[in-house]
């Protein structure tokens, strides 16, 4: 799609409105092109007629041509302001919209901050462009093309003499647009890396502030902030150079308009009153050329920010549901891996996941173990549709999900990972997350279920209590706690459990495994195992190495095998009881 017709699809919903506004813009623009008019006969009225009541009926009618460009202006003003208000909003919606529906292997290879200020910054630049300037741009235009056919008609020879300052106006124009377009570039870019600098800082705030490292990150945050700056000083002076140029060529225009008019008047040529209009219509060619000229290279600005915004736009998500998706009755938790080989992008010669069969029933749990790199993260991401496989299939009741709604197959599945997400808000409003329309009794029932409930009793404010950016207020198996409480409330048929590496004490640990028993029951449920205790209880045990299947069984059939599982069980088990974690599993 051309820039244009991306542009015309972003105005389209406010073309209404837009309309409505640039109206009101035309109809104050021909009040402008009245007042020279009317000004110049109220000066030939006191000069040549020497009629007071003439002058006095002329002063009246331009107030009153002011009083309907004012309201004129009001109009226009708040529709141009309330159209680039809801174009934001609309665009910032869809914009996040489209980033929400791209998969985590998007978000792999960018920083959180950088788009964040596309989202924010560089939308905010394409708004106003597509809004205020090309609605303004559009009144200029009608004004200047109007005070030029009105001066050629008054006197095309001083029309001619004012024309000249034109040619210079439009190169410095294009020159300079082309120099703020690039420094423009460069300012988005460098603005989106302080960003990121400022949100990596204040994201990870305890471990800078543990290593005592805030004089580093302030240096760090001020040398891009420097860099930004140094490029807004660029532009600075780019843009007073324009407005120089701009401002001398009109001058220039009006000083040659009145010297040569000046010499008509003398010579009887022309009256002071059409001098004085021929004089406040360059004024407002020049005031309309210079608008245009500015906003020109205010357009040529925000060219940065449509490309930084079009390219979020035109990734296209890899994961989609395909054309005649098959909605999911009630699922029954049935899945199976079908020869699945799977690549990633990044490695595509490289299967991490190569030529796995497995089935899982309804009450059984599979405990995925096996050295790191072995394949084991992946299959999750597979069963939850974060990636397709390269080849084989994954099946749900079935169903290959590929053939499935890509929202139907993940309501279907519960997720706890490792590294446990809350969002900022209340522990009520982190549970719910797993059923947005759950009532407060179900929200508690679920973190009963969950063995959260004794805790949750004991925080300030209960399930009122906000529990801080990522959960910080609370401890690692609190938080374990309250995502097993999340998928107890969306009660899926499917279970992937990633299980925490940390050791927990021994009080944690036990009410966390009565959690994850509680879970288990009736799911079909597959588990990235680090834990003795969950591999131990496991309906079976699949070992994975290089990305294939090597070995399957129950813990004490393998452990007395004496293969792979057994030397990672020796190797890699810190003993301690239940409770041992396995490091690197």
């Amino acid at each position: 799609m051309s820039p244009w017709r991306w542009y015309a699809s972003l105005i389209r919903p406010y073309t209404g409105r837009l309309l409505v506004a640039a109206g009101s813009l035309l109809l104050s623009g021909s009040v402008t092109l009245l007042v020279p008019a009317v000004a110049g006969r109220a000066v030939d009225a006191a000069l040549i007629e020497r009629s007071l009541g003439d002058l006095n009926t002329i002063m009246l009618g331009l107030i009153v041509l002011f009083a309907i460009s004012a309201a004129l202006d009001y109009l226009e003003s708040w529709l141009i302001q309330s159209a680039a208000a809801r174009m934001l909003a609309g665009l910032r919606g869809r914009l996040h919209a489209h980033l929400l529906s791209l998969p985590p292997s998007f978000y792999d290879a960018r920083r959180t901050g950088e788009l964040l200020s596309r989202l924010n910054a560089d939308v905010g630049t394409l708004g106003d462009a597509l809004t205020r300037d090309l609605v303004n741009a559009l009144q200029r235009t009608v004004v200047l093309a109007g005070s030029l056919a009105i001066l050629l008609s008054m006197h095309p020879r001083l029309t001619g003499v004012m024309l000249l300052a034109l040619p210079p106006l439009v190169a410095a124009a294009v020159v300079f647009a082309r120099r703020i377009e690039r420094l423009s570039e460069k300012e988005q870019e460098a603005l989106a890396e302080s960003n990121v600098a400022a949100e990596e800082a204040l994201s990870g705030i305890r471990t800078v502030q543990a290593f005592a490292r805030e004089p580093e990150e302030r240096r760090r945050y001020g040398k891009l902030i420097d860099v930004w700056l140094a490029l807004e000083f660029r532009s600075s002076r780019t843009w007073a150079l324009f407005h120089a140029v701009v401002a001398f060529a009109g001058f220039s225009a009006f000083v040659l308009v009145l010297w040569y008019g000046a010499t008509l008047v003398v010579q009887g040529g022309l009256t002071a009153g059409a001098l004085t209009a021929f004089l406040l219509y360059t004024m407002t060619v020049a005031t309309a050329v210079g608008s245009l000229t500015n906003m020109f290279g205010r357009l040529k600005s925000a060219s940065g920010a449509t490309v930084r915004v079009r390219e979020i736009f035109e990734t296209v998500p890899g994961i989609a549901d395909p054309p005649g998706a098959v909605p999911l009755p009630r699922p029954r938790g049935e899945v199976a891996f079908r020869d699945v080989r799977f690549a990633y992008p990044s490695a595509p010669d490289r299967f991490a996941v190569d030529g796995v069969s497995l089935e899982i029933r309804p009450g059984e749990v599979v405990a995925l173990v096996g050295p790191s790199g072995g394949g084991k993260s992946t299959l999750a991401s597979l069963l939850l549709r974060f990636h397709d496989p390269s080849s084989g299939a994954v099946a749900l009741d079935g169903a290959d999900l590929r053939t499935l709604r890509l929202a139907d197959v993940r309501e279907a599945i519960g997720l706890v990972p490792q590294d446990v997400f809350l969002f900022g808000g209340t522990v009520a409003e982190n549970i719910r997350f797993g059923r947005p329309g759950a009532t407060d009794a179900e929200v508690e029932g679920a973190a009963k279920a969950a063995h959260a409930a004794d805790f949750i009793g004991r925080l300030p404010a209960a399930y009122a209590t906000m529990v801080g950016e990522r959960g910080v207020r609370l401890s690692t198996g609190e938080r374990q706690r309250i995502a097993v409480a999340r998928v107890f409330l969306k009660n899926p048929a499917v279970v992937i459990l990633d299980e925490a590496t940390s050791a927990l004490d021994a009080a944690s640990e036990h009410l966390v495994q009565q959690a994850f028993e509680r879970l288990f029951e009736g799911r079909a449920t597959l588990v990235i195992a680090h834990r003795l205790a969950t591999v131990r209880k496991a309906t079976r045990v699949v070992v994975l190495e290089h990305g294939k299947i090597v070995e399957q069984g129950t813990h004490d059939a393998l452990f007395a095998a004496g293969g792979l599982y057994r030397r990672l069980c020796e190797l890699q088990f810190v003993k301690e009881g239940d409770g041992a974690v396995a490091h690197g599993i």
